[in-house]
């Protein structure tokens, strides 16, 4: 009977040291993991960002939370700002032309992707891949045909009486397709010429705007009736709107490649679910939405574009800059063209 009333205290010690260290792994290794932080633009589409947070919820368990900044300048900033204390996992938009400021800062570890081999080859910008690759488009003019009655066919042409007050751009300082449009400039004048083509512009500039957004919403608000935008723009109006007003317009035949890139913060405590957002943003599922969500084109060789896309930006030849080139010299041009602007 002893024996049995000791088994019977031992088996009762035994289920309460289990109940016991089970509340304490459920206190102390069971709580949620910590949320991941992801920066991007204003402009990333929601219907993406509730894609990204349904998915690791629905996955891991993991809660996804989006701070987004109004242009791709200021988030660089909060980065560089937040270097020694980053607070993001990962920074989904900077494009190609970010790539060696982020470089220079440290803030990215490098990760390559399972589906690296998936990426068409030549929208690799980073061989080690501090920054994938997700989507890609042209920066070139939009136009609303409804309010345009003469159609220029060159940047030159841009620089005629009859386009003042008709144009609005984005700033190269604080915005990615501005400082595109830039780079543009860049290659089609030459160093030797396009500040003067700035110069000769400015008479038909309405505004220069901080960002994206606000140039565009002055488009289609029909205050002037050519903007900067991208070659998919013209895609969104026709899935919306039913529209086929709003065109893109590729001067001289020809068009600069913007890249946007996600990376993984260097630091981040984070990793593992950085590294499966990475994975996820390239994966078949996610890229097939990029076309019309985005209105960029998925960087995915075997996914398919809709049938929409026939209203997209196609150009003949790229203009894109050798990416030392840029790196070498950015700086430079764009102090160059704020002090030709504040002329």
């Amino acid at each position: 009977m002893m024996v049995l009333k000791r088994r019977g205290l031992l088996l009762v010690l035994v289920l309460v040291l289990v109940l016991v260290f089970s509340l304490l792994w459920r206190g102390y290794f069971g709580r949620p993991e910590r949320p991941l932080t992801v920066y991007t633009y204003a402009s990333f589409p929601p219907v993406l960002v509730e894609q990204i947070v349904n998915h690791f919820q629905k996955e891991y368990g993991v809660k996804v939370e989006f701070r987004s900044f109004s242009d791709t300048g200021p988030l660089l900033n909060q980065l560089a700002q937040e270097k020694e204390k980053p607070q993001a996992d990962v920074v989904i938009g900077l494009d190609n032309n970010y790539l060696p400021k982020a470089l220079e800062l440290g803030i990215f570890t490098p990760y390559k992707p399972q589906a690296a081999d998936r990426i068409r080859p030549d929208l690799i910008f980073d061989p080690e891949f501090h920054m994938t690759p997700f989507d890609y488009g042209y920066v070139v003019f939009n136009y609303d045909s409804e309010r345009l009655e003469s159609v220029p066919a060159s940047h030159r042409d841009l620089l005629k009486p009859e386009y003042k007050g008709k144009i609005v751009v984005e700033n190269p300082l604080t915005s990615s397709p501005g400082q595109v449009f830039l780079l543009t400039t860049i290659a089609l004048f030459g160093e030797e010429g396009y500040l003067d083509f700035w110069r000769a512009l400015k008479p038909n500039l309405l505004t220069i705007t901080p960002g994206w957004d606000e140039a565009y919403g002055i488009f289609t608000s029909g205050e002037v009736p050519l903007v900067v935008s991208y070659g998919a723009s013209p895609v969104y109006h026709l899935i919306a709107e039913g529209t086929e007003r709003y065109k893109a317009l590729v001067l001289d035949g020809g068009a600069y490649a913007q890249i946007e890139g996600v990376g993984i913060v260097k630091g981040t405590p984070n990793l593992q679910n950085a590294e499966r957002l990475v994975d996820y943003i390239l994966s078949p599922e996610f890229q097939a939405l990029i076309p019309e969500n985005q209105f960029m084109y998925p960087v995915r060789s075997d996914v398919k574009l809709p049938d929409s896309f026939r209203v997209a930006a196609q150009a003949d030849r790229l203009l894109n800059l050798p990416p030392d080139q840029v790196a070498a010299n950015l700086e430079r041009w764009l102090s160059a063209w704020e002090q030709v602007i504040n002329e």
